[in-house]
């Protein structure tokens, strides 16, 4: 689990839009036969084996985008964010949001950690399932995204405290994800701790929005080849 840097991530928040009605805001198989005889087999992308020892600010910018590219992905994360997981799943219905990041090329959904845990509780509650299950679609093709998940908390408690916690829950929902069967070897679970509230933590309603899980849904190296082909579906 990883601490961030706050110099670091802030100076990445540069660019910012919304999706109606919804919140946005700024910093992300080639196949070949077996056998002859036999079906084709999906070869899987190989893994750079430095990722898990990324920084947050490491991952984010992991897979550079050429102008180009970058372009297409744009437009193919502002339809996935407003079309399906503004529309279908994170909205002010169940309290959360979906917006851009980095240049709106990472999509960014924000879950209010009461949706996920109990007071001071590192075990999901019942129900959070539901808060995540829509998410794992964007694991089940290694390295389409790389999906990184940041646990934050309020100022109250020991700082060793709120790095447990955030830590712990953290654990947690990347334990629920292995136990659903996707592949996580592109999701990366980091702990902030109350490192970058949302507002001041000066009353419960404004703690209660600090406690939250960001996912951030950034271009993986295979959406990138996709782009550059012109050939960027999902």
């Amino acid at each position: 689990m990883k601490n961030l840097s706050t110099i670091l991530f802030s100076s990445l928040l540069a660019v910012s839009m919304v999706f109606a009605p919804c919140q946005e805001a700024n910093a992300w198989n080639p196949f070949k036969p077996k056998k002859k005889q036999e079906p084709k087999e999906a070869v899987q992308p190989v893994r750079d084996e430095n990722l898990d020892d990324m920084s947050f600010i490491e991952m984010i910018n992991s897979v550079p985008l050429d102008e180009k590219s970058a372009a297409l992905i744009r437009k193919f994360q502002e339809k996935e964010g407003r079309n399906r997981l503004h529309t279908r799943d994170y909205n002010s219905k169940n309290g959360s949001s979906v917006e851009t990041f980095r240049n709106k090329e990472v999509l960014l959904v924000t879950i209010p950690a009461s949706k996920l845990f109990g007071p001071n509780e590192t075990e999901l509650r019942h129900g959070a399932d539901a808060m995540l299950a829509p998410l794992k679609r964007y694991l089940k093709d290694p390295d389409m995204y790389r999906v990184l998940m940041v646990m934050h908390t309020d100022n109250t408690g020991s700082e060793k405290y709120r790095d447990y916690i955030t830590e712990e829950r953290a654990a947690s929902v990347f334990d629920w994800f292995a136990s659903q069967g996707v592949e996580t070897k592109y999701l990366f679970p980091y702990a902030m701790g109350d490192e970058m509230p949302l507002v001041r933590n000066n009353s419960m309603e404004n703690r209660d929005k600090n406690r939250r899980l960001e996912v951030y849904l950034m271009p993986g190296k295979k959406m990138l080849d996709l782009a550059k082909k012109g050939r960027i579906v999902f």
